[in-house]
């Protein structure tokens, strides 16, 4: 009995300057959050369980547009000898747009191409746009301001190769 009678003294005394209250319920703001939190767990699997949505579908469709641009790359460019002559072709023409950028382009732009009269072309971006075409149609019709169109004077190989040199650049 004494023992009985001790435990039921403890319930009342104070450890560490925290008194004990046995029938003291959490505050309001905790209970609110933890239901929150529950509603929210809820239909936040709710949505990943039945929307669908899987990382599995997502990957099989990445996959799957990955390989019909493969299929489509390998039916235009069968492998062999046509790469390597069109490889040939591409070093022959950049070879070549440097020699064509030393005549016709230094003067404007710079034999470094970092500019003169003309803009800088190892820049990052062009006023009128960095892509193949765009920088063919400068080359060809010109620009206001002070570039000359060259389409009478080279031939559409040679501005070929000015182009892939310009790019490379």
């Amino acid at each position: 009995m004494q023992h009985h009678d001790k435990a039921m003294q403890d319930d009342h005394k104070e450890y560490d300057g925290i008194k004990y209250r046995p029938n003291d319920s959490p505050p309001l703001i905790f209970k609110i959050l933890f239901c929150g939190l529950l509603v929210w767990g809820l239909c936040f699997m709710g949505y990943f369980l039945f929307s669908g949505w899987s990382s599995h579908g997502e990957y099989a469709s990445i996959k799957t547009a990955k390989e019909a641009r493969l299929a489509a790359q390998t039916q235009l460019a069968k492998p062999g000898e046509v790469s390597t002559n069109e490889e040939r072709r591409t070093t022959h023409l950049a070879g070549e747009g440097k020699a064509l950028f030393a005549t016709h382009c230094a003067s404007c732009h710079g034999a470094d191409a970092k500019g003169g009269i003309g803009p800088d072309l190892t820049r990052k971006q062009f006023k009128y746009g960095r892509s193949a075409p765009e920088v063919t149609r400068t080359i060809v019709e010109g620009r206001p301001g002070g570039m000359p169109p060259f389409q009478g004077q080279l031939s559409k190989d040679q501005i070929e190769g000015l182009v892939k040199y310009v790019l490379s650049l």
